[in-house]
């Protein structure tokens, strides 16, 4: 059954080969009434229901081409006024429920207002499409090969599935702004209305460094919010090392300077500065280039999980404990058994932190180069020392260097 209006506002009700079985005059709408019912609604009110087995089609012909421009509910609004609600196939839907969706007249937009809802099992995209997503849009673009939608502000688009951000709180020390330009790089600084605080980070210490989050995505004022990158490319920037006085190639690694907040070098740091990676040149470009962002902080010895250092001093050495690694000093052990007294020299600046008695427990004097010797005080590389002891023992003398 087809079900056709024409120019003259009449409604016909056609077989599939167009012969005509019913003609409605003056019809206001028509509405499908379950499987197979249509309600016809006249003037004043007045209806009549007429049992179909299928609608097959509808048809509008309006007397001229009528203008539109707008969203879904646009349209609704527009066939409600000069039309009467239709729908192709079974069921019972009506107008306003097909044309959810959206419609032609958005560019092939989905424009979901109202709290409308679209229940679908999937949503095919134009994968030529040469959309540049607004906050709220999602588009797919085959340059990345994935969607890309429009982040809040309008200056960056997320490449969902390849990048990471984090919106923070601009709080550097003192306030300056943070520009996208020069990519700089920012570590936690604490916390400000339920977001993180960052600042400029530098490689000098682990309190500039240990914390680093990521680079600067966007222009952040001081005190104003913004996007920070964690993971993924950084695009359109200067990537050929000119800012940093250096030359970048495609490939390099890319660390956390030790001398200048914020900044990044492709020269591999030596300690102390500490070694952070932030990434690597995806491409080296003057104006075009592109960033990989990696975050490694890397570790120090004592941030081991399986090593324990505790006021760590000149001369310490690891030792095993049998669960952990551990800081030691030097022991240094005198045998006194035939002799009483023994000479050694200092092979580096060095100070005896205690002696402890193994076997008979005799008292100890010790000499630094002929003068008594306090514990704890620095006796200098080559000086004699002399240990003698009131009887045959054993000593341990704890050395560390000076």
């Amino acid at each position: 059954m087809n079900i056709i209006k024409t120019t003259s506002g009449n409604v016909l009700l056609t077989d599939t080969s167009g012969n005509v079985s019913k003609v409605l005059i003056n019809v206001n709408s028509l509405e499908v009434k379950g499987d197979n019912e249509i309600i016809v609604k006249f003037g004043f009110n007045q209806w009549a229901g007429i049992i179909v087995e299928k609608v097959q089609n509808t048809q509008v012909e309006p007397a001229a081409a009528i203008p539109f421009t707008g969203d879904a509910n646009d349209l609704i609004t527009l066939l409600s006024a000069d039309f009467f609600f239709e729908l192709s196939g079974e069921g019972g839907d009506d107008l306003a429920t097909v044309l959810i969706a959206g419609n032609t007249a958005g560019a092939n937009d989905i424009d979901l207002n109202n709290n409308d809802l679209l229940n679908t099992d999937s949503i095919t995209f134009n994968l030529g499409s040469t959309v540049n997503p607004v906050s709220g849009q999602i588009t797919f673009d085959a340059n990345y090969g994935t969607f890309v939608g429009g982040v809040s502000g309008g200056s960056i688009k997320l490449k969902i599935g390849t990048q990471e951000f984090a919106r923070v709180v601009n709080k550097t020390t003192p306030l300056v702004n943070l520009l996208a330009s020069n990519y700089q790089v920012c570590i936690v600084a604490g916390a400000t209305g339920q977001r993180l605080s960052v600042k400029l980070a530098r490689a000098d210490s682990d309190v500039n460094s240990a914390g680093t989050l990521g680079l600067v995505a966007e222009n952040i004022n001081g005190n104003q919010e913004g996007f920070i990158q964690t993971v993924g490319t950084i695009e359109n920037i200067n990537t050929s090392g000119s800012l940093q006085g250096e030359t970048w190639a495609d490939g390099d690694s890319l660390y956390l300077s030790g001398t200048t907040f914020g900044a990044i070098t492709n020269v591999k740091p030596s300690a102390p500065i500490h070694e952070v990676r932030v990434g690597y040149v995806e491409y080296a470009h003057a104006s075009k280039g592109k960033i990989y962002v990696k975050i490694d902080n890397g570790y120090e010895l004592d941030e081991l999980h399986n090593v324990s250092i505790t006021s760590a001093a000149n001369g310490n050495f690891l030792e095993y404990n049998g669960t952990l690694w551990v800081n030691r000093g030097i022991i240094y052990t005198v045998e006194l058994m035939d002799a009483l007294t023994v000479d050694f020299y200092a092979p580096y600046d060095l100070k005896i932190n205690t002696t402890t008695n193994i076997k008979n427990a005799p008292t100890i004097t010790i000499l630094d180069d002929g003068a008594a010797y306090t514990l704890t005080n620095t006796i200098l590389i080559g000086s004699k020392i002399t240990v003698t002891a009131s009887l045959a023992g054993v000593t341990n003398l704890n050395i560390t260097k000076a």
